[in-house]
């Protein structure tokens, strides 16, 4: 029977265990209900006893409530004995009773940490749960929620970030402080308080950075404008900031100062200069930079990257210059041994180059100094005799020597025979390449004049005051010739006209043509009135005939004897009512217009009392012409002209201009 009822007793503790793991647990359904439990526990004891034993024969219980044995242990026992397990609220507190301990089942637990399911909770000395906030231990801080559940993980509080670390085995959710610890495969830097370390963070090794997440920086950073670099795989300390060096990274090299800034620009070391492109990688091999041309020689083993200066140097088998400053140089060098090129990519020149208007030779054979510019001398380069001057340029163009011009082609030879320059033809004397000037010269049986300048003559030419006519290729030209629509003659070798070879003609009949004073030959017409000015004289170089009968007005220009007709115009003098005066007159005022009637004239040019030329008759009120005749009488005696014609008098003819009208 004694038995029946221990096993009877377990089985009563059992149950008592279940509903009491938990009861401060997650939440209120992890609570069985004090009914439910009451109900269970009846069935449990019914199930504890047989037909031989009955729950009178139990024993009562020693204690009530609370109990504390000999060793200090407490435990407390139900209204009918048995042991309560579990959570115990009581008098506003939270306790625990382990019914999980095999060596006590049921003692309260106190002063230390445990699991409590899926939670870790800590008791004090009295076996008080700790709750809401800090806990402090030996070993150090905790945390606890408002169930007083420990906190594990990372944990916002106030503002600061604490890690609580539940993998600890000693001390499951202890706070981490004063370390640097891998969380989640990052390093994180906790203070002595605990609190999670943000931005830069000063070591003995040197500087660390942490993320805004806390995590520490590894690798590049962009930190107020400036970069850094955090290195990985710095063995001893990982992470480290790179500072006060120079370090290859993924291929490139970097410089960074004493604050670990990573350098940008132009970087002067001992031995020389050294440049960073915009992303902060060492320059290597050419750089354009501010407009110049540097060079950065990957291949120097003592100083890759160095900035070449102040030397020549072969690059991929070409010679560049670069000078004190590094900047590479263009055009012309001067150096001691005397002057090299190089072309607009830098790389010097050797060979026939041209510059400018002239060519040079520079010398890609001077064992001493290849690529030298040859000067101020005579050279044979492949075969042919060349001159170069004092400049180096090759003797070109003109040439002056002893008093007498030549010519070299831009080929550098000496040029003989026709050659055009500068759209200007000159010979040069195939028997001594001396050029011509100053004068005709028979050239290939025709005649051909050449100024003091050297350059051939063409179109109309006056010399020794005698007009000669030389066709576009410079030979003179004779015979009867049209020029621009006007007939013209020069005489001929042994012309029966007379006159000497090439002449024009002028103020005679030649083949029953008359020739003005200009030479132009004239229709029969045109020669009666040329031959008709030519007595008169005028103040002015202009002379006006008018002829009432035919209805005609003459412009000439020149003097007495030698007017040529310039312009042969229809006008419309006075009727015979109010005809047109006539006699030797002179040119005196002009206006734009006068109003006469409902008619208006314009451009009128006075030459005697109220006599004038003028425009034929327009409209004053509205412009239009009213009457544009002209070859008649009909004016009230003054000489009207197309509208033109009477501006051309008024804009060309001065005062002073003889007027006849006959």
């Amino acid at each position: 029977m004694k038995k029946k009822l221990k096993h009877c007793v377990a089985m009563t503790m059992i149950v008592c265990m279940f509903f009491s793991i938990n009861v401060h647990g997650e939440e209120s359904d992890n609570i069985v209900q004090e009914t439910e439990q009451s109900a269970i526990q009846s069935q449990l004891m019914n199930d504890c006893y047989d037909s031989d034993t009955y729950l009178s024969e139990v024993q009562e219980p020693s204690y009530i409530g609370w109990h504390t044995d000999q060793e200090g242990n407490k435990f407390f026992y139900e209204q009918d004995g048995s042991l309560y397990l579990g959570w115990k609220y009581e008098d506003g507190k939270w306790y625990y009773l382990d019914g999980n301990n095999t060596d006590i089942v049921g003692i309260m637990v106190k002063d230390t940490v445990m699991k409590i399911g899926n939670q870790y909770y800590c008791f004090d000395a009295e076996g008080i749960m700790q709750s809401s906030g800090w806990i402090s231990r030996s070993e150090g801080w905790y945390y606890a929620d408002a169930r007083g559940a420990l906190i594990t993980g990372w944990k916002d509080i106030r503002g600061t970030w604490y890690y609580f670390d539940g993998n600890n085995e000693q001390y499951p959710g202890l706070m981490v402080e004063n370390c640097t610890k891998y969380i989640d495969g990052h390093q994180y830097y906790f203070n002595a308080d605990g609190a999670m370390q943000f931005g830069w963070l000063h070591y003995p090794e040197g500087w660390y950075y942490t993320d805004a997440n806390g995590a520490q920086a590894i690798g590049w950073r962009y930190i107020h404008s400036t970069w850094y670099y955090f290195d990985g795989n710095n063995e001893q300390y990982p992470g480290l900031m790179v500072e006060n060096c120079t370090k290859y990274i993924d291929g490139h090299q970097y410089y960074f100062n004493a604050d670990g800034a990573m350098q940008f620009g132009w970087l002067h070391y001992p031995e020389g200069w050294y440049y960073t492109d915009a992303n902060g990688a060492q320059a290597i091999g050419w750089r354009y930079i501010h407009s110049t041309w540097y060079y950065f020689d990957e291949n120097n083993e003592q100083y890759p990257g160095l900035m070449v200066e102040n030397c020549v140097k072969d690059i991929q088998g070409y010679k560049y210059h670069f000078s004190a400053g590094g900047a590479m140089k263009f055009g012309w060098l001067r150096y001691p041994e005397g002057w090299y090129y190089t072309n607009t990519s830098g790389t010097q020149v050797t060979g026939w180059q041209r510059i400018g208007n002239a060519w040079y030779y520079f010398d890609g054979n001077n064992e001493q100094y290849p690529g030298l510019m040859v000067s101020n001398c005579t050279k044979e380069i492949n075969g042919n005799t060349y001159i170069f001057n004092a400049s180096g340029a090759m003797r070109e163009g003109w040439y002056y020597d002893n008093g007498n011009w030549y010519y070299y082609d831009t080929s550098g030879f000496i040029a003989s025979g026709w050659r055009v320059v500068k759209g200007y033809w000159y010979y040069l004397n195939p028997s001594d390449n001396k050029m011509l000037k100053n004068g005709w010269k028979k050239i290939d049986n025709n005649w051909y004049y050449f100024y003091s300048s050297g350059a051939m003559a063409t179109n109309w030419l006056a010399v020794g005051g005698y007009w000669y006519f030389l066709s576009d290729n410079g030979a003179m030209k004779t015979g009867w010739q049209n020029v621009g629509g006007t007939w013209y003659y020069l005489y001929q070798k042994y012309d029966v006209h007379g006159g000497l070879e090439g002449v024009m003609a002028r103020n005679c009949y030649i083949d029953g043509y008359y020739l003005s004073a200009n030479g132009a030959m004239l229709s029969p017409e045109e020669a009666r009135w040329v031959l008709r000015a030519q007595p008169y004289s005028s103040q002015t170089g202009y002379l006006i005939l008018v002829d009432r009968a035919a209805c005609r007005t003459t412009i000439f220009a020149g003097s007495a004897g030698a007017w040529n007709l310039l312009y042969n115009w229809q006008c419309a003098p006075g009727k015979p009512s109010t005809p047109t005066v006539g006699g030797q007159f002179t040119v005196g005022s002009k206006g734009y217009y006068f109003d006469s009637g409902n008619a208006r004239c314009y451009w009128y040019t006075q030459f005697c009392g109220d006599y004038l030329f003028h425009s034929v008759l327009y409209s004053k009120y509205n412009g239009s012409l009213m009457d544009g005749r002209v070859g008649m009488q009909l004016s009230h005696g003054c000489v009207r002209l197309p509208i033109q014609n009477a501006k051309w008098i008024y804009d060309n003819i001065p005062a002073g201009t003889k007027v006849v009208v006959f």
